[in-house]
């Protein structure tokens, strides 16, 4: 059997496993490539930022070893490669209680207030417990984002700290993000096991509404604001949310087998995205992939700039 690479970007297990960024400085967005056979990093300053767009920073082992004037085979070669576990591929799970012990309290919740200004409280109640967004006391206001999968297993949530007024996240005096699965408890006693063990593997956001609306077509936006925003202007379509511009990929796409499938990329991202539908079109034959241009045509300089998505525009 041919043995996986030897270097590879480091897996998450939670934000301790991101690191800042040597270009844009950004706290906790930056992957290190590792050697596989030690765990070990290649060098403080060999990966990628996930800031594809603003940032795009990604050091490779190749040009690392280049550099430094030796063969990326140069080092040992000779050792064994741990073996792929079961673990590996196998996700772990959240009780499904956490998630009813927090789509509530929504008056404080800023993102859901953001929501209640712009649609009223019906519409925005509805649209945040259909997407199962939470309330968390990890901040004051903030919210969840629950990724619970097509089968109804919750992977993880994401947290985040929303202005309740202009409806854009908090960055200071930090980036506001943080992850459910690292946070309910030392133990997942419905598991039995620690955290530090917890092997996340993220889905779409908003696949849990694939089985409710098995004709409709899917729409793909990067962030879950933009998701749920967009669902109540184009309710025709099932808004699903990448999470991130590298957030798209075929694990998380093969749920979406025998679908057609619109992604709607942020400005500037329009190229990146068209690559990954070709990519994912080749991995995933039955799923049709349309990319649309329509925010990279309107867009102004300045909103290009500022990196707009369709949540901006509506």
């Amino acid at each position: 059997m041919t043995p996986p690479p030897r270097y590879t970007l480091q897996p998450y297990k939670g934000m301790w496993s991101r690191y800042t960024c040597p270009q844009c400085l950004r706290h906790k967005v930056f992957s290190r490539y590792i050697d596989i056979a030690t765990d070990e990093p290649i060098a403080d300053d060999v990966g990628r930022c996930s800031r594809e767009v603003n940032c795009g920073y990604h050091y490779k082992p190749s040009e690392y070893f280049s550099k430094h004037g030796k063969s990326i085979d140069d080092r040992p070669s000779t050792m064994d490669y741990r073996p792929l576990t079961y673990r590996d591929f196998e996700p772990s799970y959240l009780p499904k209680r956490v998630i009813g012990q927090t789509v509530k309290h929504y008056e404080q919740n800023n993102f859901v207030r953001y929501l209640v200004a712009k649609f009223g409280r019906e519409v925005a109640y509805a649209q945040a417990q259909l997407y199962l967004v939470g309330t968390s006391k990890h901040w004051p206001g903030a919210c969840i984002f629950w990724q619970v999968d097509k089968a109804n297993r919750v992977r993880t949530g994401k947290i985040m700290l929303y202005n309740p007024e202009t409806g854009k996240r908090v960055k200071q005096p930090f980036n506001h993000i943080a992850w459910a699965h690292s946070l309910v408890g030392s133990k997942n006693k419905e598991a039995g096991q620690r955290h530090s063990d917890f092997n996340l593997k993220q889905c779409l956001f908003g696949e849990h509404l694939l089985q409710y609306q098995p004709a409709k077509a899917v729409a793909i936006c990067e962030s879950e604001k933009t998701a749920i925003i967009a669902s109540v202007h184009y309710p025709e379509l099932l808004w699903l949310a990448a999470g991130s511009l590298q957030g798209l990929n075929a694990g998380k796409c093969k749920c979406l087998e025998g679908r057609t499938v619109i992604l709607m990329p942020d400005v500037n991202a329009y190229d990146l995205w068209v690559n990954k539908a070709a990519q994912l079109s080749a991995g995933l034959p039955s799923v049709t992939f349309k990319v649309m241009r329509l925010l990279e045509n309107i867009a102004t300089p300045q909103q290009k700039t500022e990196g707009w998505d369709l949540a901006d525009y509506l």
